[in-house]
């Protein structure tokens, strides 16, 4: 049995900001092509993010593509199968063009670095990677994003487009979801 926090880890006030921050940082070092989020966890974080980069492009936002994968390694579990499973990247001509990836967290960067050795294979020009949060004591791989949110300890969290089992991923904040006795 799980348990939500008490109270958020990080509230939608200091995500909305920090969503808006991370953009401008993003525009003003990364002239991407096309914007690959890694659904289903980024959903949320990548409609704010992709809002915000068209804030801070102005009219070039009107010549990014953005595009959708669907990248797992949890399934019901609190922890990684270790196992990628990646669908809907043969839908995305990535082929001589700059991506920017994005996805909700890096946990032991399992998923991400798969996702990057992926798009490299298929002829990417140049892959950034974006998520946010950032789990950098849990990384079992050598793998480093290029751009972060937030960083946090190693606890399991869920909102904000982050699930358990398919649960908690409508909460505007992220909690910490504990096991209980």
């Amino acid at each position: 049995m799980y348990r939500m926090s008490e109270k958020p880890l990080i509230g939608a006030d200091k995500i909305c900001e920090r969503v808006a921050t991370l953009a401008r940082e993003i525009v003003a070092v990364y002239d991407y092509d096309i914007l690959l989020s890694a659904l289903t966890g980024a959903y949320m974080f990548t409609a704010d993010l992709s809002r915000e980069l068209a804030k801070a492009q102005g009219v070039k936002a009107l010549q990014r593509k953005i595009a959708f994968i669907k990248a797992s390694s949890y399934g019901v579990s609190t922890e990684s199968s270790g196992n990628l499973t990646v669908t809907g990247l043969e839908k995305v001509d990535i082929s001589g063009k700059k991506v920017l990836l994005v996805d909700d967290i890096a946990d032991t960067g399992s998923t991400l670095l798969g996702l990057l050795n992926m798009l490299r294979e298929r002829g990417a020009k140049e892959v950034r990677s974006c998520v946010l949060l950032n789990k950098q004591e849990r990384r079992t791989v050598d793998f480093k994003a290029d751009f972060v949110g937030f960083e946090i300890a190693n606890e399991f969290v869920v909102g904000y487009g982050l699930d358990f089992a398919d649960d908690y991923r409508t909460l505007p904040e992220i909690w910490t979801l504990q096991e209980t006795d």
